[in-house]
């Protein structure tokens, strides 16, 4: 279950909101590693070899995000040419219940980040669903 965070946070002063999860980006990492930098006792400063530990997590943070990027889209492509289920969002069907799409992939698009194919329907129309709605996958 995904939740949105709407208290007040200090190191958040817009008061923009966005998913909790439990994975960690680049983002949350780099504000993290400021803010600790940024409160630590000036007396007792955090040892180098802590400061580079966390650096190297820092690169770590940085491959795992691009080989997930390559993953996506390596699935993502595998798909063109397989005979897919998708149900489109409520909010495109225009009515209460959704409605689903069935046909071959021909093509893959990828918009602010979201995945959408272009699945050729029997009657040869291509309609565009978002790859997380596909619900199943069959050799064409």
């Amino acid at each position: 279950m995904t939740t949105t965070a709407t208290q007040f946070n200090p190191y958040n002063p817009t008061g923009q909101t966005r998913k909790l999860s439990q994975e960690m980006d680049m983002e949350q990492f780099m504000r993290l590693l400021t803010v600790q930098l940024a409160t630590q006792n000036p007396l007792e400063p955090m040892n180098d070899r802590d400061f580079f530990a966390q650096m190297a997590q820092l690169g770590t943070v940085q491959g795992l995000d691009k080989i997930q990027g390559s993953l996506e889209v390596a699935q993502a492509s595998s798909l063109i040419g397989k005979k897919v289920t998708a149900t489109r969002p409520l909010t495109e069907t225009g009515t209460s219940q959704a409605d689903t799409v069935t046909g071959t992939v021909k093509s893959l698009t990828i918009r602010n980040g979201e995945y959408y194919l272009g699945v050729q329907q029997a009657d040869g129309g291509i309609v565009e669903v978002k790859m997380a709605n596909v619900r199943l996958v069959e050799q064409a």
